[in-house]
């Protein structure tokens, strides 16, 4: 199965630093422009199905991408963004240095969703996906969910790892399942 992996398009949150976790934030002018970019050059990329998070902005860029493919977009819960706890709607370059260590450990002091159980939870998307009946899919989700399945589709034998944003907004690479 090819796997198309995409990081949603830039919303005025990203824009702005600040930490989305899983606001319902739309796409800003910026990025429906850029994302409309991208579509364009993936309009000749053959496509059976897209899966989204189902937040508003992987929403967004999946509707942008689809103009040109006109396949279902299904929303799955398990490639929704990490709950970012009481950080939502904070920017890192404002918070103490306590709170900075606290954000970059993933304390569940803070109400933070532990990066094993998003591993957990993107790594049974994937082992789910690659017994459906598709020949290629594009998958839209955010940063930390993006990294988790580059990691797992670009290793076998993938465990668990720190999650590390490897994608830019709207950027999107290709994975073979075989």
């Amino acid at each position: 199965m090819e796997i198309y992996v995409m990081r949603h398009g830039r919303t005025f949150w990203n824009e702005q630093g600040i930490t989305q976790g899983r606001t319902n934030n739309e796409l800003s002018d910026f990025g429906k422009e850029f994302t409309e970019k991208v579509a364009e050059n993936f309009k000749d990329v053959k496509i059976d199905v897209i899966f989204t998070s189902p937040l508003k902005r992987t929403m967004q860029t999946s509707e942008i991408i689809n103009q040109y493919h006109n396949v279902k977009i299904v929303k799955d819960e398990r490639i929704i963004e990490i709950d970012e706890g009481i950080f939502t709607g904070t920017r890192f370059i404002d918070l103490t240095d306590e709170e900075k260590v606290l954000k970059k450990a993933y304390s569940q002091s803070c109400n933070i969703e532990s990066p094993l159980n998003v591993f957990s939870r993107v790594k049974d998307f994937v082992n789910w996906l690659k017994v459906q009946p598709y020949n290629s899919v594009l998958v839209v989700s955010h940063g930390i969910i993006v990294s988790y399945l580059e990691h797992i589709l670009s290793n076998k034998n993938a465990e668990f790892v720190q999650p590390l944003e490897t994608f830019d907004n709207a950027e999107i690479k290709h994975f073979n399942s075989n």
